[in-house]
């Protein structure tokens, strides 16, 4: 069963990829946005794009003969765009919501510094796999982080102060940490109470024999430790912040999250002999019942998520003028791309539990798209519907500078992602050809 939700790795990955194009495409038209908003919009694209790219490409490596050229050429595509994926994760942190780095050539020394973290990196996995990979999983920890601080800052600055302008701030954060750790956080419960019971037969069994165990174990407590401690911070300012203002699109998500992570334990002790009989004994596979649970869980956080909240951040919080021109056009084209893949993966779960016709289900995701077609300027209007700036806040608080780029900075990062994607194929077919490291 679980092969049948393979294939929903590949079609979230190419909406990831339009998305992203389509977010490029409106960062360049828009004109009158601040410099870091728009820096954040353009990063934002560029992670989408990658994302993208890792997700269908890894999807193509579950279904290719592991000794073919197709095999070691996508291989090394997942390399590269995983890693470009998280240099630009981290570099929209520094710019959003809170601008860090004020500096007139910021886009240029963060365009320069996303290549060079691709190429050098991609090429230490290529050559040290275990070693390389590990550290540089562990990088996901670093927007989190900052993210997190920026939350709680702006979060009690709300609370305590009634800062109602801090609320624009603090919710971006929180959700950006959702956007990119969403994956991590329905077994939240069961990371913080039982977690070596899915150590040593999840990850501590996979690591080959002659490599040390403490990259890994860093690593997963770090990105552990950093993840759950964020959600477990914005479940407890989220709870006071709904007795004194109501609940808000962040509030209700991570609600969501802490039902399911406490529902997520109790199934997740059901199977732990399982995984553990896969490393002592013989392994007979998980239940068909848990494999159901685990897709509208963690299948639905993987795939929904983080294309759904990204595209909320970039209209709600003006990082994109949505609304000058011809821009409205891209922005129903972004609507209708989020219908396809939320349609496309609630088929793809409901056919798990209930056998339903491919000629039924092409008529549903047919009707779901005709409706989005005719309702997709309310969709978008409830996007829009509490339009929030936070450079405005930033602007009386005198932490904001407004900046002139360097001329040719825009251009610098175009050059950027152009050679990233020319390094990733022609990488990719030496290591199909050759067989590199």
């Amino acid at each position: 069963m679980a092969a049948d939700f393979q294939s929903l790795s590949a079609i979230s990955g190419m909406v990831n990829s339009i998305l992203g194009v389509i977010t490029l495409i409106l960062a360049y038209r828009t004109k009158n946005n601040s410099w870091s908003e728009l820096l954040a919009a353009k990063l934002l694209g560029c992670f989408l794009l990658f994302h993208g790219i890792l997700m269908t490409s890894g999807y193509i490596l579950q279904v290719t003969d592991k000794s073919s050229f197709i095999f070691a050429f996508f291989q090394t595509v997942v390399n590269v765009a995983h890693t470009a994926s998280i240099g630009m994760a981290c570099a929209a942190c520094l710019f959003f919501p809170y601008p860090f780095f004020q500096k007139k050539n910021a886009e240029q020394v963060i365009a320069v510094t996303v290549l060079l973290w691709t190429i050098i990196v991609s090429a230490l996995v290529i050559f040290i796999p275990y070693e390389a990979g590990t550290i540089r999983y562990g990088f996901w920890f670093f927007p989190t982080v900052v993210w997190g601080f920026v939350y709680v800052r702006f979060s009690i600055k709300e609370l305590r102060y009634d800062s109602k302008e801090a609320r624009g701030i603090s919710s971006a954060s929180g959700l950006l940490i959702l956007a990119t750790m969403a994956w991590l956080f329905s077994d939240w419960l069961l990371w913080i109470t039982v977690m070596e019971k899915f150590t040593t037969p999840g990850w501590i069994s996979g690591i080959p024999t002659d490599k040390s165990t403490l990259y890994l174990l860093v690593r997963q407590s770090l990105i552990m430790g950093v993840s759950i401690g964020a959600l477990l911070t914005m479940f407890f300012l989220e709870g006071w912040r709904v007795s004194r203002h109501g609940f808000s699109v962040l509030s209700g998500i991570v609600l969501g999250f802490f039902i399911i992570g406490a529902i997520s334990f109790i199934v997740d002790l059901s199977v732990i002999d399982v995984m553990e009989n896969c490393i002592y004994a013989k392994c007979e596979g998980f239940p068909d019942s848990w494999i159901v649970y685990n897709t509208f869980t963690n299948t639905l956080t993987a795939f929904l998520i983080q294309p759904i909240v990204l595209m909320y951040i970039m209209l709600n919080f003006n990082l994109l003028d949505v609304k000058s021109g011809t821009n409205g056009m891209y922005a129903k084209a972004m609507i209708l791309v989020l219908v396809v893949i939320v349609s496309s993966t609630v088929i793809e779960m409901i056919q798990s539990i209930i056998p339903i016709g491919e000629l039924l289900t092409s008529a549903v995701l047919a009707i779901g798209i005709a409706a989005a077609i005719g309702w997709e300027h309310v969709i978008m209007e409830k996007f829009l519907n509490e339009k929030n700036k936070t450079v405005d806040y930033l602007k009386t608080l005198g932490e904001f500078k407004s900046l002139e780029l360097i001329e040719d900075s825009q251009v610098t990062l175009n050059l950027s992602v152009i050679i990233v994607l020319i390094f990733g194929a022609l990488l990719a077919i030496l290591n199909g050809a050759l067989g590199l490291g």
